[in-house]
């Protein structure tokens, strides 16, 4: 399992950032004139309410300093002025906030999907080398981070930006040199700002991993409770808690200092600095009229809101930079396209028929792993039996898993009915087989929903007769809620063997053309499995199918019987005429009890009575 504890290159952690911007610059693009008006609002907005006011008042002082006697009527335009720049400014944030929820609600859905399609995109092994926690934890911070961004830039970033340009006009109006002197002073802070910055973008996403690995591991442990319970392993798994907790705590200290004492160090200096400058460069052209009393007020009042984005730099970046650095974590994950991908010209699954061909097929689980398979080669013809056989490692789960191409070969191919595998889409091949695992995992949904992920829109009835050929129906009867029970994450609350028979319910229902059983009943007790073979045998009557087992009464009434060792066959034929070959399945056949195939197994006098092995 991937730990999300590696420090990615900057360029990757870059890479992410840019991908995570230009997926939340898509959303706003989606609807232009409600994301132009979500930014344009809130800084007319403080226009309104923070920059013109001020001028109203800086005329009334002014003719004040003119030492005029203003009467209640004199006064009167000053204050509707005032109050009417406030009202329609309120209205301005009024009707941005209706259309910032909706720009922001319609993109949190959006991402939600794509993060969904996104993940469901990826190979097996993608999920087989991530923390299932990690993973929900990723996916949801992309989608549920556009909020908080979108948040920063038209509450903050666009307020405070926007409305400079306003300033910048009335200060000209005064004199240039407080705009130089604004503008300056502002360029000199992000100038000094900025590199610091880069160097707190790899502390936070150092600090994002660790949370990834903190969630990871406690979706981990309380996956497996059953198992921390059994070993008495709630201390260890506390105790591991506690580490990551306090690494996490470490990361984010450190990352929340490096802000602290290195950004803040210049960004409150240079807030101060800004405004004596200002005050300073106010005075310096005040001249000797009325209007100087009027450019020293506007001049005070307009640095000190306009530089307030100097004094509030930690908060806002600190809120944008963690959004985004969580984002990216999610991001990190699609800058690989997935290892198993259906073709740029992925032609429309059309096969003559539903036979399987292997043909010269090379495999190894990984570019340091020695071959698995080296030429493998097998033909299974349409509608054929195929079992099997062979010690645990030979590469039979494998080859199940590349025929439903959860893997790519490296060399050969693998064909159905003439076509090869990989030259459809995976969505159309994987519908063509129904495929029974040894190990069924079930959603923690009810009994009957698992039952129909078989065929979605079966009918109530349907399911039920599949459950019945399944003999999953004796089990499900006896429960309280029946068909409607939750079985738990990952069907916890049933046993293997109740889930084994709801998986081959499931495959019954699919009725595909091929059919693959992985161990599909090794966790059914004899009389069990006997109980269900006529059911087995009428679900592969007409289909193509590959049988998986240890257990070799389960497979010995196939057409032929392949035994694999190592990834290579090394003999195949019938039962009867492997048994006379006296070679490793006749000793396989030896070391098992056999006898759950009624009475034609029970007349087998080849038939051993020792323990079952493997």
């Amino acid at each position: 399992m991937s730990t999300d504890t590696t420090t990615r290159p900057t360029t990757r952690l870059t890479a992410a950032i840019r991908l995570v911007l230009a997926r939340y610059y898509a959303q706003a693009r989606r609807m232009p004139f409600m994301t132009l008006g979500c930014i344009l609002l809130p800084a007319a907005a403080d226009i309104l309410s923070y920059y013109a006011p001020p001028l109203v008042v800086a005329r009334l002082l002014g003719r004040f300093a003119r030492s005029e006697s203003l009467t209640a009527t004199d006064l009167l335009p000053y204050v509707l002025a005032f109050a009417g720049l406030w009202i329609v400014g309120q209205i301005c944030w009024r009707v941005a906030v209706i259309l910032i929820t909706r720009v922001e609600i319609y993109g949190l859905e959006a991402l939600y999907i794509e993060a969904m399609d996104e993940l469901l995109a990826k190979d097996l092994a993608f999920f087989q080398n991530n923390y299932a926690g990690s993973l929900t934890k990723r996916a949801l911070g992309y989608a549920r981070r556009f909020e908080d961004v979108f948040d920063v830039l038209v509450f903050q970033i666009a307020p405070g930006v926007i409305p400079l340009a306003f300033v910048s006009v009335v200060l000209w109006s005064y004199s240039p040199w407080l705009i130089v002197v604004l503008l300056a002073m502002l360029g000199t802070t992000m100038a000094l700002v900025l590199p610091l910055i880069r160097r707190r973008q790899v502390l936070v996403d150092v600090r994002e991993a660790a949370s990834n690995t903190l969630a990871g591991h406690l979706a981990d442990s309380i996956s497996n409770a059953e198992v921390v319970r059994a070993f008495a392993r709630e201390p260890d798994e506390a105790h591991i808690h506690a580490l990551n907790v306090k690494d996490y705590g470490a990361k984010t200290m450190r990352s929340w200092d490096y802000q602290n004492f290195r950004i803040d160090m210049i960004t409150s200096p240079m807030f101060v600095a800004t405004n004596i400058l200002g005050l300073v460069a106010a005075l310096a052209v005040r001249g000797s009229s009325s209007a100087s009393l009027e450019a020293v007020f506007i001049t005070f009042s307009y640095y000190s809101t306009a530089t307030r984005v100097m004094w509030e730099f930690n908060r806002i970046y600190r809120g944008l930079e963690g959004a985004i650095t969580d984002a990216a974590q999610f991001a990190d994950l699609l800058l690989e396209p997935p290892v198993v991908s259906d073709a740029e010209e992925a032609q429309a699954f059309t096969p003559r028929d539903h036979s399987i061909t292997l043909s010269d097929v090379r495999f190894r689980y990984g570019p340091s792993q020695p071959p698995l398979f080296d030429g493998l080669s097998l033909t299974i013809p349409h509608a054929a039996k195929f079992g099997l056989v062979g010690r645990s490692g030979g590469g039979k789960t494998t080859l199940t898993r590349l025929l439903l191409r959860f893997s790519d070969i490296e060399g050969g191919q693998i064909l159905i009915g003439g076509v090869p595998i990989d030259a459809v889409p995976q969505s159309a091949l994987r519908k063509t087989i129904a495929f029974v695992p040894q190990d069924p995992s079930m959603f923690h949904r009810s009994i009957a929903d698992n039952i129909r992920v078989g065929r979605p829109e079966a009918s109530d009835a349907d399911v039920r007769r599949a459950a019945d050929l399944a003999h999953a129906a004796e089990f499900i009867e006896t429960l309280p809620d029946g068909y409607a029970t939750m079985v738990g994450e990952r069907g916890v609350k049933l046993s293997g063997g109740q889930r084994q028979r709801v998986a081959i319910a499931r495959a019954i229902l699919k009725d595909a053309p091929i059919l693959i059983l992985d161990e599909a009943t090794s966790s059914l007790d004899s009389e069990s499995e006997a109980s269900i073979q006529d059911a087995l045998l009428t679900l592969l009557k007409g289909r193509t199918a590959l049988v998986i087992a240890h257990r070799l009464s389960t497979v010995r009434r196939m057409d032929e019987l392949i035994i694999m060792d190592n990834g290579r066959i090394v003999e195949r034929g019938s039962h009867d005429t492997l048994l006379a070959m006296n070679g490793i399945y006749a000793a396989l056949w030896a070391h098992q009890s056999g006898g759950f195939l009624g009475s034609d197994v029970a007349t087998q006098n080849s038939e051993p009575v020792t323990s079952p092995g493997t």
